[in-house]
């Protein structure tokens, strides 16, 4: 494959050729990491400045439209727009024949919005993946080898706690949606199964538009539990998680990637180097690509996020636990 820009060159060969489209926010951190993976293949901005800038800066073909995109151009495209703008995005990229997406969390902002945009990328053979990045974070995984390899006996509860100061700032969706849903997503990584009920409880302290706080009791049909706490009021960042079974309890700093596994008799914390889990997300991402697979998580792990988010959001209005629906 070679692209041509602005009167170069530049070797694609063995490499899919991966735009993103939205290169504010976290979409700057998917420019550079498939940059130096080498299948940065376009960038794509509202912001014709940002986006003439880092076309410039890894020499590769950059839009202020996803209108302006060619067709048959582009093997594979993250979407980091706003959440809202998401499913708008993917359909016109999927007209633009680009056979996988990335769409980064938390997918669309309704589960209606979602299983209408699965119908459409379904229907032009469009293999989709959502970026619940922490399933790639190494605590995570850690966590899950322990789970999975009998260290904590049966488990029976874990919690999960993601903080930090957000200023009030235009967005199209609050701590539930933006924040909390990674969460969900873990909790359901972990347990290997679907909670069947909900309880949750949230508000608005400092920003006026958006639930900046929340706290979510999800039910497990082996009878788990798990407890969610997030908001964007705490004035430092913590991000982290405790599972606790019958044999033993890990903790992990998500942030600083530390585990630590406790039993009767141990407690031990191995020692890891820090690596970025999104160059884990994209790394898996482009082997997808390469070999024309389904990608995890997919958009069946999307719409059930999804729906535990509605559920909270209604147990939440209601005052009362709410069945989660299949």
């Amino acid at each position: 494959m070679n692209v041509k820009v602005t009167g170069r060159v530049v070797s694609m060969v063995g490499k899919p050729r991966v735009i993103v489209i939205g290169a504010g926010g976290f979409g700057k951190n998917h420019v550079r990491v498939l940059a130096e993976l080498g299948s940065l293949g376009g960038v794509c901005d509202v912001d014709k400045e940002r986006a003439s800038a880092y076309g410039k800066l890894y020499n590769v073909p950059y839009y202020v439209n996803v209108s302006e995109i060619p067709e048959n151009t582009y093997e594979g495209a993250v979407v980091s727009t706003p959440t809202s703008t998401h499913k708008e995005v993917a359909m016109q990229l999927a007209l633009k024949n680009v056979k996988h997406l990335l769409i980064e969390k938390p997918f669309t902002p309704t589960v209606k919005d979602a299983l209408e945009l699965i119908s459409f990328l379904k229907n032009r053979n469009v293999k989709i993946m959502v970026g619940f990045i922490e399933r790639f974070n190494p605590a995570a995984r850690m966590v899950k080898r322990y789970i999975e390899e009998g260290a904590l006996g049966e488990v029976i509860m874990a919690s999960a706690t993601r903080v930090r100061r957000w200023p009030e700032r235009i967005a199209d969706s609050g701590v539930l949606l933006d924040t909390a849903i990674h969460d969900i997503d873990l909790m359901r990584y972990f347990f290997s199964e679907d909670p069947v009920k909900v309880y949750a409880k949230m508000g608005k302290s400092m920003h006026r538009v958006h639930e900046d706080y929340a706290t979510i009791v999800l039910t497990f049909p082996s009878g788990g539990m798990a407890i969610i706490k997030a908001n964007w009021l705490t004035p430092y960042k913590i991000r982290s998680i405790e599972v606790i079974g019958s044999e033993g309890v890990v903790e992990a700093d998500l942030v600083t990637q530390q585990v630590t596994l406790s039993s009767k008799n141990d407690r031990i914390t191995p020692f890891s180097e820090w690596s970025e889990p999104l160059r884990y997300e994209l790394k898996h991402f482009i082997e997808c690509i390469v070999n024309d697979v389904n990608p995890s998580p997919g958009e069946e792990d999307a719409v059930k996020a999804l729906k535990i988010v509605e559920a909270s959001l209604k147990s939440s209005v209601t005052g009362n636990s709410v069945d989660i629906g299949t």
